[in-house]
């Protein structure tokens, strides 16, 4: 009986299917690769989120009277007290949102307050508090003034959230005092997460791109 030998199967084919097997298999672990990285990545942007506490959210007024460093509206630069004729500290006149609830409390407010700076704690109402980061005038005249900033808005658990702030003279004073109103808003930041969303996906986009490259 003659012995049967197995064929003789070419190097080159062999190599060629060996070849391809290991592409098949660096396919499927890049595929892989790139499917952990994207969850990875957008898990990431959902727990920044969920991360975030919740942002301050409306708007609150206040009305009062101040002391400015000079009688002469147009020259001055700073406020020096928040109390009007009776000695009483600036209240709520409207509020909305996370400030809903606040109307006609007293508010105490920091002074001296110099126009164009910022102040801490510059107002404090309700268990909310405005950190005011930078102001600037907007328009003074003789019986005008107006000075807007931005800042930041914390308290009562919220998370911390940017806001701004206005104040205006509109009046002639009495005797030492002016009659003033205004107030702040909050800003919060609503585009942080879709930003984080929008780079995980990018970056998901750049990685497949890659790998398509290297397979080529």
């Amino acid at each position: 009986m003659k012995n049967i030998l197995p064929p003789v199967i070419p190097n080159a084919v062999r190599d060629l299917t060996n070849s391809r097997s290991h592409g098949a298999r660096r396919t499927r672990s890049s595929k892989t690769i790139l499917v952990f990285f994207a969850l990875g990545l957008i898990s990431c942007a959902l727990c920044v989120q969920q991360a975030q506490a919740v942002p301050i959210t409306g708007a609150i007024n206040f009305a009062g009277g101040v002391t400015l460093d000079t009688t002469d509206l147009s020259m001055a630069t700073a406020v020096v007290t928040w109390l009007d004729q009776g000695a009483n500290m600036p209240t709520v006149q409207g509020a909305d949102g996370s400030f809903a609830g606040l109307d006609n409390q007293t508010a105490i407010f920091a002074n001296p307050w110099v126009f164009g700076s910022g102040a801490p704690a510059l107002w404090t109402v309700g268990g909310f508090t405005f950190n005011l980061i930078a102001s600037s005038i907007v328009s003074q005249g003789a019986d005008f003034l107006l000075v807007s900033g931005t800042g930041i808005i914390t308290g009562n658990g919220f998370d911390a959230t940017r806001g701004n702030w206005l104040f205006s003279i509109q009046d002639a004073p009495a005797g030492l005092v002016f009659s003033w109103s205004g107030g702040s808003a909050a800003t919060p930041d609503g585009g942080a997460t879709v930003a984080l969303l929008g780079l995980a996906l990018a970056g998901i986009e750049g990685i497949r791109r890659k790998l398509m490259r290297s397979k080529s």
